[in-house]
């Protein structure tokens, strides 16, 4: 199955504009450039299942940023980047007869950097922070919520 999804990613044509696909720990994610320092992400994840006895929870999650890369990417260098995004998020839960769902909206400033270890392969770190709303649970919540997000990138064009 991976030797099977990399051949797929290696086979896609080539173009000026960069695009990345890339993993995180409990996602996924596309990166488009807008120009050389510049580029959009969007993401989806999955960051918590668990099931027990009669009952069970999941969380989904997805995000659109904007990342302001400090240098064009090199191999075999450190890009550092900053930037701000948009976080939405659900849980839905349950437990024998009953059941509850909270959503989250999470606008944030962020900073990561990327490790290219060939022209296409590269590493990703980044930490982001800002206020969280909470909806659900009878009410409305306002807290401020932090991240941590670390993975791989695979460059298409």
């Amino acid at each position: 199955m991976g030797l099977s999804i990399l051949a797929a990613l290696s086979a896609v044509s080539t173009a000026t504009a960069a695009e990345k696909v890339g993993f995180f720990l409990v996602g996924g994610q596309y990166e488009k450039d807008i120009n050389a320092t510049d580029s959009y992400r969007v993401g989806v994840g999955l960051p918590l299942v668990g099931l027990f006895g009669s009952g069970g929870v999941i969380a989904l999650s997805g995000d659109v940023s904007y990342l302001r890369h400090t240098a064009p990417a090199t191999t075999g260098a450190f890009q550092p980047y900053y930037g701000g995004g948009l976080g939405l998020g659900t849980v839905f839960a349950t437990t024998g007869s009953s059941s509850a769902a909270v959503f989250s909206l999470s606008p944030n400033v962020l900073g990561g950097a990327n490790h290219a270890f060939t022209d296409q392969w590269s590493a990703f770190a980044e930490a982001s922070a800002g206020p969280t709303v909470i909806l659900g649970g009878g009410g409305a919540h306002i807290g401020l919520g932090f991240g941590v997000r670390f993975g791989a990138n695979y460059k298409l064009r």
